[in-house]
């Protein structure tokens, strides 16, 4: 009887160590189960996160497209200016010089007349390798003195700028100088081409003796002029 008591003693014991320890397995196996997710759910809102920086980043991009630096001006006896000459200087997608014109303009105030097209920001932000940004083509130089009709040409329509000759974007770049103005005013051929707005851009800005400018343009916008700091100035600028 004792013997028969003790048995099932043992018996139950051993069957509650067999159940505890099922049971702490089972959580075990159920918090590392949980933990995995979490750092599956942890790991791809990083990668999340990640892309929508990169995108953001793509978006608010900017690129050195062009460097004007003023070498001379003609002052008359009242102390206005009559004329100003400057270097154009193009620039390369890691701002090295592509080439450089000098010109004389009537007055101190420099306009610069360009082509832009401009793709969609979803294009922009995935960095869609032909339509991930602004494309720029400079018409002429001119001044509030001069009609701009009778401006001093840059690039010529229609042709790839020296920046984009050897590029794998260029035959899609040179399509779209050739048709511009229909890519402009068309939006069937807008939407052909990825095209979000095409349009002729102007930046103009009174302009001094010795100053630099640098012409920049936004990966997803238009274009800007600003003058740089003496301390912000290239050697290719003064070469």
């Amino acid at each position: 009887m004792l013997s028969s008591i003790l048995r099932t003693v043992v018996i139950s014991a051993i069957a509650v160590g067999v159940l505890l320890a099922a049971m702490y397995m089972l959580r075990d196996s159920q918090q590392a189960r949980l933990i995995a997710e979490l750092e599956a759910i942890n790991a791809d809102m990083t990668k999340r996160l990640a892309e929508k920086e990169a995108m953001l980043e793509r978006l608010s991009r900017s690129r050195r497209v062009a460097h004007v630096h003023i070498t001379d001006q003609i002052v008359d006896g009242t102390g206005q200016v009559t004329h100003t000459t400057f270097d154009f200087i193009e620039l390369d997608d890691r701002g090295a010089e592509l080439a450089r014109q000098r010109f004389t303009i009537p007055g101190d105030i420099l306009f610069i007349d360009t082509w832009t097209a401009k793709f969609s920001h979803e294009d922009v932000a995935l960095g869609h390798p032909f339509r991930g940004r602004t494309l720029v083509l400079f018409r002429r130089v001119y001044s509030d003195r001069m009609a701009p009709r009778d401006g001093f040409p840059i690039d010529t329509p229609g042709a790839i700028p020296p920046g984009y000759a050897a590029s794998a974007e260029g035959r899609l770049e040179q399509a779209i100088w050739k048709r511009f103005w229909e890519i402009a005013a068309n939006p069937d051929v807008a939407r052909e081409y990825g095209v979000r707005v095409a349009q002729g851009e102007v930046v103009y800005k009174p302009v001094r003796a010795g100053q630099s400018l640098e012409l920049t343009v936004d990966a997803a916008g238009g274009l800007n002029l600003a003058t740089l700091a003496p301390q912000e100035r290239t050697f290719s600028q003064v070469r």
